[in-house]
C-alpha cells in the first residue's frame, strides 16, 4: 500500500490522543484527510482499528494488537534512517582491516592515527596476518579490505599498489658485514640466516631469492614473529633478511641494503572485485591509498 508509513503514523496519533481533531493538528493534516488515511489502513489490513462515535474514539481489540508492532516498526525505521545518515556522514561505524605484520609495525599506524583524528567516531579493527590469510579474509568478507602482496592474488580480488616493500639485511653491530654499505646475496649465502615462519610472505620471498640465484642458503634458526627474529640477531645467533621497517629500534643492529632487484615487491590495498565498501571503509581505503602512496620512506 502506498504511503503506508503515513497511514500508520495517522492511526498511532489517533490512538495516542484519543481524538481525530488533536491527531490531525499534531500531524498538520485536516481531520478529513486524517480520517481517510486511517480508513485506508483499515481497508488494507481488513480489520477495524478504531471504534468511532460522535463524542469518543476508542481502540478495538485488533487495534490494540497492532499498536505495539506498528510503534516498533516506526522506531526501527527511524533507527535505520539515523544510522544510515550517521554512516554517510562518517560520524560512526566500524572498519576492519587485515594487513601484513611488517605494514602494521611500520607505515600503517601513522595513517590510522590521522584517520582517528579526522573520524573519531569510527572504530578501526586491525588483523595482522600472513599474506594468504589476508586474501582469504578479504574474499570471505571477514574484513573490509586488506593490505598485502600481489603475488598471492587470485580471482575475485582487486589490488591497488601503494608501497614498495624492500628486504634488507639485519646484522649485529659487531658483525664483520657491518663494514659494507650494501650487500649481495653471495655475501649472505655463507652466513647463518634466521628465518621467519614458512607461511609468511617474507620467508617465501627469501626462499625464492636464493632459488632463483642458485645459491645455497645456510638456514639458522626459525621464528614466527619478526620481533623474535631480530632479538635472535641481536644475540649474534645469525643475520636475517626482513622488510626495511621491520625493526622498531635499531639498537644493537645494523640495517644494510641488499643489491639485488628481487628484494623489492609491491604492497597494495586488496579488496573484493565488484563489491562496494561501506562509507566508513571507503573513506579509510581512500586515506590509506593517498597517504601510503605519498610516503617518502618505503617499507
Amino acid at each position: 500500500m502506498k504511503n503506508s508509513i503515513q497511514h500508520i503514523q495517522a492511526f498511532l496519533a489517533v490512538a495516542r490522543t484519543g481524538s481525530f481533531t488533536k491527531a490531525a493538528s499534531e500531524l498538520h493534516l485536516s481531520p478529513s484527510a486524517l480520517t481517510v488515511q486511517v480508513q485506508q489502513l483499515e481497508e488494507w489490513l481488513g480489520v477495524a482499528l478504531l471504534d468511532r462515535s460522535p463524542r469518543h474514539v476508542s481502540i478495538t481489540a485488533a487495534g490494540l494488537d497492532a499498536q505495539g508492532p506498528m510503534e516498533k516498526l516506526l522506531l526501527d525505521l527511524d533507527n535505520i534512517v539515523t544510522g544510515s545518515r550517521d554512516l554517510a556522514a562518517l560520524r560512526r561505524g566500524v572498519v576492519t582491516i587485515a594487513a601484513l605484520p611488517s605494514v602494521c609495525a611500520g607505515s600503517l599506524p601513522p595513517v590510522l592515527r590521522l584517520f582517528r583524528e579526522r573520524f573519531a567516531g569510527i572504530e578501526v579493527r586491525l588483523h595482522d596476518l600472513v599474506a594468504h590469510r589476508i586474501h582469504a579474509q578479504v574474499r570471505s568478507g571477514e574484513v573490509d579490505f586488506g593490505i598485502g602482496v600481489r603475488a598471492r592474488l587470485s580471482h575475485g580480488l582487486a589490488f591497488v599498489p601503494v608501497l614498495n616493500d624492500r628486504l634488507c639485511a639485519f646484522v649485529p653491530l659487531d658483525h664483520p658485514l657491518t663494514r659494507h654499505t650494501t650487500l649481495t646475496l653471495e655475501q649472505l649465502a655463507d652466513q647463518p640466516i634466521i628465518l621467519t615462519g614458512r607461511d609468511s610472505s617474507v620467508r617465501e620471498q627469501v626462499d625464492a631469492l636464493f632459488d632463483e640465484t642458485r645459491l645455497t642458503m645456510l638456514a639458522g634458526m626459525e621464528a614466527n614473529y619478526m620481533s623474535t627474529v631480530l632479538a635472535l640477531v641481536r644475540q649474534g645467533l645469525g643475520i636475517s633478511l626482513l622488510p626495511e621497517s621491520a625493526a622498531d629500534s635499531l639498537e644493537g643492529l645494523r640495517r644494510i641494503p641488499i643489491d639485488h632487484p628481487g628484494v623489492n615487491r609491491e604492497i597494495g590495498l586488496i579488496s573484493r572485485s565488484g563489491t562496494g565498501l561501506s562509507p566508513a571503509a571507503q573513506r579509510c581505503f581512500e586515506l590509506l591509498k593517498e597517504e601510503l602512496s605519498s610516503t617518502p620512506q618505503h617499507l
